[in-house]
């Protein structure tokens, strides 16, 4: 079990915070409250990076990063087809009253990669950090 917790904490801590290159990115607000972002580089129709913020609990936390784990490697295709069942999968035992998670870090992912098929005009790394901190 303790292994399990670590490689855990470990795989968020790798893929957790903004990416500098990344092409594609949403934000979406759960309605449990919960507020996931993920960032996504897409190269030759597949992504090849992820990275995630998540300012809810610790499951949102958890499957927001084995979701950009999953992501990575596959096409877009397959990245917008993304289930909470591959994720909670990935994620291992979640509690009942959390796999709502799992749902919110899919349809982040299926944001990002719309934001990547339909591109507007994106904040670079250093405005987004200023609406952050506010300066």
């Amino acid at each position: 079990m303790l292994d399990h917790v670590m490689t855990a904490i470990e795989e968020r801590a790798k893929r957790f915070g903004p990416m500098r290159d990344a092409n594609a990115y949403a934000k979406v607000h759960g309605e449990c409250g919960d507020t996931a972002e993920i960032w996504l580089r897409i190269d030759g129709g597949k992504i090849r990076r992820g990275s995630f913020m998540a300012d809810g609990c610790g499951w949102s936390r958890l499957c927001c990063a084995k979701a950009a784990a999953l992501a990575e490697g596959m096409t877009i295709e397959q990245a917008k087809r993304m289930t909470q069942a591959q994720v909670l999968e990935a994620a291992g035992e979640v509690p009942a009253d959390h796999r709502h998670c799992a749902l919110l870090a899919a349809e982040t992912i299926h944001s990002a990669v719309d934001d990547f098929l339909n591109p507007t005009t994106k904040p670079t790394l250093s405005q987004w950090l200023k609406g952050i901190i506010g300066k």
